[in-house]
Order: structure tokens, then C-alpha cells, then sequence
């Protein structure tokens, strides 16, 4: 984390893992958030990935599987958020520098504003883990048309950062060497405005964004978990760390008698 003038940059640095979120680097997200909530004089927070291959990766799914395979945590999203980033009231900004796949879309989504390589792209792959994409499956309607949303969710297909852009996912292109500098820029732009009507607005934005948000995670809570009693959790993850294709089942367990 840096800090610079009442900007706060928070850099993703697993690199050699094209930074996926690990249990330690989602603990670290966390605090660092906390930090620049609590700290009056931070105005505006970058997120941005080490690297030059990918912002984030999502979750780690070696460790997914291996969680899994010992009886851990199953991967029900708690809310349309990673890390306090969607629920804090000051400006956000995704500085996305490579792939932003899985869970690294659904971070950039927790994000206000996206500024974005012309290499980056975006995608939600979980379909083909046996998952379902958790706060994708929530936000992305509400950001994108509704076609282009299950392109993304049921075909798993790739969202280019100029596709992106002419969608109004992401604000702005700029060359990798400017992305850092256009992001600071941008949030020097939002720093000179009233803290007040800044906080008011993004206040009103979230309402939005939050519409109806409670009954809409409780009707997924439910749907994921039919989803996970089909056992494709555990085939997904395992087959990826295995560097396999994965055999997925056919629908759900079939029950004597029924």
C-alpha cells in the first residue's frame, strides 16, 4: 500500500500467481481498506495488480480445491462486495492492467470507476469450475445489458477492454506505461471537489447499485445452494489444479424412489 498526497494505491502482488485472491491476500486486502476508511486525510483509493499479465486472476483455485477437498469453506458469496470495497462511501478506482477474470471482474466491479490497458480483459469463468460466479451473477445486470451479462455468465465468453469500453464498463483506455499516472490523475480530479457532494453522490450511486440488493442475495443464497448439492464444486477446482479438463456431472444426484 502507498500512499500519495490523499490518494491510497493498493497493489495486488502475487504476481506468480497472476494475482489471484488467496485467503492471506484477501486478509491483506481487508486491512488495507479499513486503513484508507479510516484515515481522513485518503480521499480516493487505486486498485491495481503487480505485473504486466493480469490484474487479478480470482480466487486461488489450488487452494479452493484443496479447502474443498478437506471439508472447508464452500464458495458462497456473503454479499456483492470482496473486501469492503463496494460498501466503503469514499471513490474507488480499478487501475485493471491485465486480465480481470472470476473473481478479479467481480473486484473490479466492487470498484466505482475502471480505468483499463488495451491488452486487459475481462471474463467469469465459473461456470466452468462448477461454481457460480457470486457477485457476477448479482451485479453484472445491473451494470451491463442483459445479453451481453449472460454471454459473459452461461458462455463463459471474454470481454475485451475496448468492448468493455464501448459498454461503459470500463471509462478509459490508456497505454500500460500511462495507467498508473491516468488513475492518479483521476482520482486528483475527485479529490477537488467538495468531500461532501462526492460523498452524497456516490451515497445516491450505491443506493442504486444496492436496489433491492438483499432479496436479490437471498435468492441467490438459495439457488447456490442447489447448485453446490450437484458436486461439480469439488470437480471444478480439482481439474484446474490437476491442469485437466473437468468431467462434470449430469445435473444433480438422483434419489431412490424419486
Amino acid at each position: 500500500m502507498d500512499k500519495q498526497e490523499s490518494t491510497t494505491i493498493i497493489t495486488l502482488n502475487r504476481p506468480e500467481a497472476m494475482n489471484s485472491m488467496s485467503s492471506g491476500l484477501i486478509s491483506e486486502l481487508t486491512a488495507a481498506m479499513k486503513e484508507f476508511r479510516e484515515d481522513a486525510a485518503q480521499r480516493v483509493a487505486i486498485i491495481t495488480g503487480a505485473g504486466d499479465r493480469a490484474f487479478c486472476a480470482g480466487a486461488d483455485l489450488k487452494e479452493m480445491a484443496s479447502s474443498a477437498a478437506s471439508g472447508g469453506g464452500l464458495p458462497v458469496s456473503p454479499g456483492p462486495d470482496i473486501a469492503g470495497i463496494a460498501a466503503t462511501e469514499k471513490p474507488v478506482i480499478a487501475a485493471v492492467n491485465g486480465l480481470a477474470v472470476a473473481g478479479g471482474m467481480e473486484l473490479s466491479l466492487c470498484c466505482d470507476i475502471r480505468i483499463a490497458t488495451p491488452e486487459a480483459w475481462f471474463g467469469v469463468f465459473e461456470v466452468k469450475r462448477g461454481i457460480l460466479a457470486g457477485i457476477a451473477v448479482n451485479v453484472l445486470p445491473r451494470v451491463l445489458p442483459y445479453g451481453v451479462a449472460a454471454d459473459l455468465l452461461l458462455a463463459a465468453e471474454r470481454l475485451p477492454a475496448e468492448r468493455a469500453y464501448a459498454l461503459g464498463l470500463v471509462q478509459r483506455i490508456v497505454p500500460r506505461e500511462e495507467l498508473l499516472d491516468a488513475a492518479l490523475a483521476k482520482a486528483r480530479a475527485i479529490a477537488q471537489s467538495s468531500p461532501a457532494a462526492v460523498w452524497g453522490s456516490k451515497q445516491v450511486l450505491k443506493y442504486w447499485r444496492n436496489l433491492q440488493q438483499a432479496e436479490q442475495q437471498a435468492y441467490y443464497e438459495a439457488v447456490v445452494h442447489r447448485v453446490l448439492l450437484s458436486g461439480d464444486v469439488l470437480e471444478g477446482p480439482r481439474a484446474f489444479a490437476e491442469k485437466r479438463e473437468a468431467t462434470f456431472s449430469d445435473g444433480w444426484p438422483k434419489v431412490p424412489g424419486f
